[in-house]
C-alpha cells in the first residue's frame, strides 16, 4: 500500500494518544505558531523512546543560538498536528539526521487520510535555515565552536 500511494518514510507513533516519536530513522522536529502567536520549535524530549541524535541536538543548539524563536522539547500527537493545520498553525515538519541532515515533511497519510503539510510552501523555510547552517559548520564555510581546524 505505501509504495502504491507514493510514501518515502513511515512516521513513529506511540501511545493510545499516537504521539510523534520519529520519523524513519530521524528525530522529527515541528515548528509551528504556538496558542500565545509566538513561532515555537518542537522535538519529543529523550525519555528513552527518542533516538538522543547528534543532529538533533545541533539543531536545537543552533536554535537556541539565533534566539528567533521558542525551542521545547515536548511531546505532540497526531491531534496536535491535525489541530495546528486546521487553525494553520503548522509551519513545517521535517526529520533531521546524520545521513540526511534535515529532510522536510510535505504531507502525512494518517487513518485514510492525507494530510498536506506545508513545509515546503514556507517563503523562508526554517528546515532549509538549519540545513544550510549546517552544511557551512561542516564544510569550514563558517567558523563555529563546533569546527576545529586541521593543518
Amino acid at each position: 500500500m505505501a509504495i502504491k500511494m507514493n510514501l518515502q518514510q513511515v512516521l513513529w507513533l506511540f501511545g493510545d494518544d499516537n504521539q510523534l516519536t520519529e520519523v524513519g530513522t530521524m528525530n522529527v522536529f515541528a515548528f509551528i505558531i504556538n496558542e500565545n502567536g509566538e513561532k515555537e520549535l518542537i522535538t519529543p524530549p529523550l525519555n528513552g523512546l527518542i533516538l538522543p541524535g547528534i543532529t538533533r541536538l545541533s539543531i536545537l543548539e543552533l536554535a537556541r543560538e539565533w534566539n528567533e524563536f521558542k525551542v521545547n522539547e515536548r511531546t505532540f500527537n497526531m491531534n496536535d498536528v491535525k489541530i495546528w493545520l486546521q487553525e494553520k498553525r503548522l509551519l513545517e515538519l521535517f526529520g533531521a539526521g546524520t545521513a540526511c541532515i534535515v529532510a522536510p515533511i510535505s504531507s502525512i497519510f494518517f487513518e485514510g487520510e492525507n494530510l498536506p503539510i506545508p513545509t515546503i510552501d514556507q517563503e523562508t523555510p526554517i528546515h532549509q535555515k538549519f540545513l544550510k547552517s549546517l552544511s557551512d559548520i561542516q564544510y569550514g564555510r563558517v567558523e563555529h565552536p563546533w569546527a576545529y581546524l586541521i593543518d
